[in-house]
Order: structure tokens, then sequence, then C-alpha cells
């Protein structure tokens, strides 16, 4: 039986264990906690470069990509982790609170976590799309989920069915683990990427360039 590496089966698997090396780096980029922005920004840029040329080298993208983002991932992940905390604080002290008077700061809170939600969805991507400052960054990030709101929605159900199955099915869990998660990413990365077309650009697209574009890992 003559071997094939170009048949439908063994490109498959070439694919699942690219996909399988970047998951596994991706983790390990995320332990030190402060570069999760940095991790998140580099993911959906090197998903933005394999949308253009699926013979890209993944691994070697996205550590080259981890690099180019890492200030600004940084900033921006340390800045939404303020924010995120000083949401959850907020809905614990009038979840606690025991008065009616509690009701309006936490419709208000929740309305205000839901924009934060929506804005995290877009604050990495944005900046790993786009060639702007840390302050527009920002603002177009808070301003696009409204914008787009079908694009919004389609990204938060993939997130929702994502966080059920590994919620319920402790396989999945297991296989977010091994490769889950740069899938995952891929999926929203398609989702961003329409959205952008649909709704405009907003600033120049961060360069493209490609070293050694094969299908290695």
């Amino acid at each position: 039986m003559k071997f094939n590496i170009n048949a439908p089966f063994w490109q498959f698997m070439n694919t699942l264990a690219r996909f399988t090396a970047l998951n596994v780096v991706y983790l390990l980029t995320m332990l030190p906690v402060v570069t999760i922005g940095t991790a998140q920004a580099a993911m959906y840029s090197t998903m933005f470069a394999y949308d253009e040329h699926d013979d890209i080298k993944l691994v070697h993208e996205y550590l080259r990509r981890f690099k180019r983002e890492l200030k600004d991932g940084l900033i921006n992940g340390i800045l939404l982790f303020i924010l995120i905390a000083v949401a959850i604080w907020g809905l614990a002290f009038w979840a606690a609170y025991d008065s009616n008077i509690a009701y309006g700061p936490l419709i208000l809170l929740v309305a205000v976590s839901v924009a934060i939600l929506f804005l995290a969805e877009y604050l990495f991507p944005m900046q790993a799309r786009f060639a702007n400052p840390i302050g527009r960054q920002w603002k177009l990030a808070a301003m696009f989920p409204w914008r787009a709101f079908g694009c919004t929605m389609a990204l938060v159900v993939v997130d929702l069915l994502a966080l059920s199955l590994a919620y319920f099915v402790p396989f999945v869990r297991a296989l977010m683990i091994i490769f889950g998660m740069s899938w995952l990413a891929y999926a929203k990365s398609l989702i961003l990427l329409w959205g952008f077309k649909k709704y405009g650009q907003y600033g120049e697209i961060e360069p493209q360039t490609y070293v050694n574009a094969n299908s290695g890992l």
C-alpha cells in the first residue's frame, strides 16, 4: 500500500498536530498570568495570519507575534483585570446589601458587566488586527460590539457553547487543554474577520509577514 502524505486523513492529522502544539505553547505563555492579555492578542494575530496563509508555522508565528504584542498586551491585560475586579467587587458588595436600595446599583452593575464582557471580546483581537495606540484600542473595543451586534452575539454563542460543553462533558475539558483553545480561537477569528470586513476597518492593518512558511509546526 502506497503511503500518500497528501491524503485527506494525513492532512487532517498534520493540522491537528500543528494546532495541538500551538495550544500547548499558548497555555504555557499564559502561566505567568500577567501575560494572559499578550497571549490572547498573539493567538488572534496568529489565527488571522493562518486564515490568509494556512501553511504558516503556527508555533513559530505565535512566538514571534507574542513578542510583538507583549507591551500592549501586558497593559491591556492588567487594565482589563482591574476593570473586571472592580465590577465583581461592586456586584458582590451590593448583592450582600440587604435593602431595596441595592436593586438600582445592581441593575446598573449588571449592565456594566455585560458591556465589559463585550469589550473583552474585542480588545485583544483589535490589538492584534489593527495598529492603534492603546487608548484607541479601548475606544474601538467599547464601541464595536454595539455597532456589530450580530458579530458580538455570534462570539458570545461560541463562548457559551464551548463553556457549556466543557462544564457538562468532562472529556471535552481534556480536549480543550490538548487542542481545543486554539480551535476555539480559530472559530472566533473567522467571525471577527467577517465582522471587521462587514462593519469597516479601524486603523492600519498590522503588517502580516511570514517566515519560512510551510506545513511544519
